[in-house]
């Protein structure tokens, strides 16, 4: 089995009930789609009243960065294959900050 993160950037969909997610990307220049599981600690800032809390409907306004993990499964007898775990959203790695601007106004 092996482990590796990759970045892209594209249009994640994410049910945070059922802690999946759906991310329209391109790879190699080719239109795709990545799909798989949430990771625990992404999913509980999805959780209403959660720390620095994402709300799920703002994600797919707008392409994104993110993180995901691919695990390469290799078993005896069977064909491999891959299982994917979106584990960062960079765009709300951060809090807001306020506009400095208004803050030198005031």
């Amino acid at each position: 089995m092996y482990e590796y993160g990759n970045e892209y950037v594209g249009t994640v969909f994410v049910l945070p009930e059922t802690r999946c997610f759906e991310l329209k990307t391109t790879v190699q220049g080719e239109p795709a789609i990545v799909h798989g599981t949430i990771s625990q600690q992404l999913a509980a800032r999805f959780a209403e009243g959660a720390a620095q809390a994402i709300d799920a409907r703002q994600v797919a306004l707008q392409p994104r960065r993110v993180e995901v993990m691919t695990r390469e499964i290799h078993e005896r007898h069977r064909a491999p294959r891959k299982v994917y775990c979106l584990t960062r959203l960079f765009d709300f790695e951060r809090e807001p900050q306020g506009d400095p601007a208004a803050a030198v106004a005031g």
